[in-house]
């Protein structure tokens, strides 16, 4: 019988700092194919980095950093790979220590160094170097913040992502959008930051949606619904509030694909007021509801209040620890093109933009036929990480969770970079444009799955 509530903590010292990294309007920003215009004619919202530094109150642990970065994807890796590289020499940290989870908005600047010819193109170079010492500030400040705190984890849920695999009767096969009819994941975990004098430094939200709400319409800079939610919880509690894209791959706003930012607003609401309530429900820093006992009255009435832990659970909460796994990913032979939508070839625009998608992953996997991806698994005192820097279907999530039922799991896509899709294998044949755009062959996602959790579980057992 459970005698108390089992949401999770993390007790360390916690820093938390924010730099805008919004793009200059002018900047080329063509993200869609369908787009009818090459550069950002202004800002719906402004874009963000927001870093947290964790690292251990006493003994042996390693310094953590976890930066929310507002960005879509780096098409060029070795783009990635400097940005990611001089943030490490500008900070000092550790390769497996420092993880940046792109938020995924499609409403952002294209930053990709090789289309410097492109409208707007010339500025990228410029914007990204702004974008180290921004992101390396926020680092710094951070870790000079950090001070003993409290990070307390829980669930919610929120309908905004709905499943995207939609068969369209018309052409008799599979294309992206809206489906009423699909399953879709809709947890929320949630977090609060708290310091030891009871002020919130931080909230999280975890959440697996991808930010395609402003498509080729849109001509604003935007981190999409993105904005909204952080507008929710900042304006409830104050302080900065790290998003961390989820894995995403066939999960999409039901709303989406328009170029009116009123929607990208509303759906961001819809999941900033959602882990609103979530964090409402979590209890006192360090605290666990817990049975008390029984008061006669019109009945016998259990009762419940809130309890210290225990030293042996207040020191699992306090161990950081980080690993790093490698996944031998099979590639396809040769990358799919994605089929156009008619007979006729499509629009030229969109297929040009699809070859150029299609050259840029071919480069950065180059010629051999295993790629070697990184999962990268955190364990947080009671919560766990795993970070992929591709685009996992949400079962990745579901069965990391499922796993590990006693542990809030964090799950993290589009992290240190990005190649492509990991689609489950029993979607392979079914002429989803996701298992197109994936270079790999069926099993990667299953792959990644088992490697995170076999890390998590190694993090978990050491006491």
């Amino acid at each position: 019988m459970t005698l108390h509530e089992t949401h999770g903590f993390t007790r360390c010292a916690v820093g938390v700092a924010r730099r805008d990294v919004t793009p200059p309007v002018g900047i080329y920003a063509r993200s869609w194919g369908a787009a009818r215009h090459d550069v950002a004619e202004g800002v719906h919202r402004p874009l963000t980095a927001t870093a947290a530094a964790l690292r251990p109150l006493a003994g042996d642990g390693p310094d953590l950093v976890l930066v929310a970065l507002d960005i879509g994807w780096f098409p060029y890796r070795p783009d990635e790979r400097r940005i990611r590289g001089a943030i490490l020499a500008a900070t000092g940290l550790g390769e497996n220590t420092l993880l940046i989870n792109m938020s995924h908005t499609h409403a952002g600047a294209s930053v990709n160094t090789q289309l410097a010819d492109r409208p707007g193109g010339e500025l990228v170079g410029p914007y990204l170097e702004r974008m180290v010492g921004e992101v390396a500030a926020a680092i710094g400040e951070a870790r000079e913040r950090a001070a003993p705190g409290w990070i307390t984890y829980g669930y919610g849920r929120c309908a905004l992502a709905a499943n995207r695999d939609f068969w369209a009767p018309e052409l008799g096969r599979y294309i992206c959008g809206y489906n009423p009819g699909g399953p879709a994941d809709d947890t929320v975990l949630v977090a609060r930051v708290t310091a030891d004098d009871g002020t919130t430094l931080a909230t999280l939200v975890n959440y697996a949606c991808h930010p395609t709400t402003l498509a080729w319409e849109n001509r604003l800079l935007s981190p999409d619904y993105i904005g909204a939610t952080r507008e929710v919880l900042e304006g409830i509690h104050g302080a900065p509030c790290l998003f961390l894209y989820g894995a995403a791959g066939e999960l999409g706003p039901r709303e989406g694909f328009v170029g009116d930012p009123a929607v990208a607003d509303r759906n961001g609401r819809q999941l900033g007021y959602a882990a609103a309530a979530a964090i409402e429900a979590l209890p006192p820093p360090g605290q666990r509801l817990t049975y008390t006992g029984v008061v006669a009255s019109g009945a016998n009435l259990a009762t419940w209040a809130y309890r210290p832990l225990d030293p042996a659970a207040q020191g699992r909460c306090a161990r950081l620890a980080n690993a790093v796994a490698t996944v031998p990913l099979a590639r396809k032979a040769s990358l799919t093109p994605v089929d156009p939508p008619s007979a006729d070839g499509g629009d030229p625009a969109a297929e040009a933009e699809k070859a150029r998608r299609r050259g840029f992953i071919q480069a950065a996997l180059g010629d051999d036929p295993v790629h070697q991806m990184p999962i990268w698994a955190w364990r947080l005192g009671d919560a766990l990480l795993a970070a992929c820097p591709n685009e996992a279907y949400s079962q990745m999530q579901t069965e990391l969770r499922a796993r590990f039922p006693g542990s809030p799991v964090l799950v993290l896509g589009c992290t240190n970079g990005t190649v492509g899709y990991l689609p489950p294998r029993a979607t392979y044949g079914s002429g989803r444009y996701q298992e197109q755009q994936s270079p790999f062959l069926p099993g990667c996602l299953e792959q990644a799955t088992d490697a995170a959790a076999e890390a998590l579980g190694r993090l978990r057992a050491e006491g």
